[in-house]
């Protein structure tokens, strides 16, 4: 499938409709530019502050941790990638898996903005029935595997291929895609990130409600500790 088809080919019209607001200004190509969703449902952001953990997000570890780390990412980011396959792990297995953090993923989408709604909305479709373990693990195949099913000849049948992981077939594959209601939500969410949090590129990264400086490793490592020696955890 060629790069020039792939609109009429694998968008559905959910899709397409996320395309209109870019189209119109409310989301950039260039990277790190937020898509602008002028409403955002209700019953998910009233009396909320903006870091507050949602239903609608997906989380890793007890809700009981002392400490929280939000994150905002596109799948469609190279440095998001580099920090899921490279930081995360460790991360993981030091602070989430042991109850000391709460790591809470939110979507925000990047150049190019179709493909990285596609990878968001298949994600959080999976999450319908494997919860937030089949959402990363969408994630983490797509993180993985970018560019091959972003600039390769057959997006779609990379995508099936990820999306079989969790028991999607095609027919559930392209009916995913047709959800409005999840690409509304992850532009609602884009809207609240970029006009109260200033995120303005991915990945951004807010520990404990502040944003957070640290990009290698042992930075990472540090502020967490910090973080944790605050708490008394």
């Amino acid at each position: 499938m060629a790069q020039s088809s792939i609109r009429s080919t694998l968008l559905m019209p959910a899709l397409f409709a996320a395309l209109a607001l870019a189209a119109c200004g409310g989301a950039s190509s260039q990277p790190g530019a937020a898509s602008k969703a002028e409403t955002a449902p209700a019953a998910e952001t009233a009396a909320t502050g903006p870091l507050d953990v949602k239903s609608t997000d997906m989380v890793l570890g007890s809700a009981d941790a002392p400490v929280t780390i939000v994150e905002y990412a596109s799948l469609t980011c190279p440095g998001c990638a580099n920090f899921h396959e490279t930081i995360f792990p460790a991360i993981k297995e030091k602070f989430v898996d042991t109850g000391k953090v709460r790591f809470v993923f939110r979507e925000f989408p990047t150049a190019p903005v179709e493909f990285s709604l596609i990878g968001s909305v298949m994600a959080r479709c999976a999450a319908d029935k494997g919860g937030s373990e089949a959402y990363f693990l969408i994630a983490s195949s797509l993180f993985k595997t970018q560019r091959e099913w972003i600039y390769g000849d057959d997006p779609k049948a990379e995508l099936l291929k990820i999306a079989a992981q969790t028991g999607m077939d095609e027919a559930a594959f392209d009916a995913c895609l047709r959800r409005q209601e999840l690409v509304d939500g992850i532009n609602a969410e884009t809207k609240i990130a970029t006009d109260t949090l200033n995120v303005t590129g991915t990945p951004t990264f807010f520990l404990d409600g502040e944003k957070m400086t640290a990009r290698s490793p042992a930075e990472f490592q540090s502020a967490i500790e910090a973080a944790l020696a605050k708490k008394g955890a």
